[in-house]
């Protein structure tokens, strides 16, 4: 069992940060104009230096660190829970963690995240998609446990 969860983990993980990163690829060599769409919808090229909701805005050093932090604790929990995770519970962790990971890679290698869905006054990426719900998931699925026991 353990070794199925570690490969659905590295499987989806690694599926979530291409298609992610690809997006991104595909948006910034598409998108020339920076814009398409109107005040509600559409793509547009934004460079986010912040975490969630601007916390930290302007700190993309600290950021990194914070990310790697949050990142090794996630896996810290694996590593010391993964008798107990179930495959659902690991999907949800792989929508996190792959959220993270390729928001990291923006931070690294392109000074900040890349964001080109806007929606509203909200622009955001496929990443911080797969960070929401891999959490929303986690919590509805505590709850379920709870529930059950």
């Amino acid at each position: 069992m353990k070794n199925k969860i570690i490969r659905l983990l590295v499987i989806v993980v690694t599926i979530l940060i291409v298609v992610d990163q690809t997006s991104k690829l595909l948006v910034s060599n598409r998108l020339v104009n920076g814009s398409i769409g109107n005040e509600k919808f559409g793509l547009e090229i934004t460079s986010n230096t912040g975490m969630a909701f601007g916390f930290n805005d302007g700190s993309n050093g600290k950021n990194i660190v914070l990310t790697i932090f949050i990142l090794l604790i996630i896996a810290t929990f694996i590593k010391n829970q993964l008798e107990r995770i179930d495959t659902k519970t690991a999907l949800a962790l792989s929508f996190a963690i792959s959220g993270g990971i390729s928001n990291l890679i923006d931070r690294m290698f392109r000074g900040g995240v890349f964001d080109f869905i806007k929606f509203y006054n909200i622009t955001f990426n496929l990443a911080d998609i797969f960070v929401v719900l891999g959490w929303i998931l986690l919590v509805v699925f505590l709850i379920d446990y709870s529930r059950k026991n």
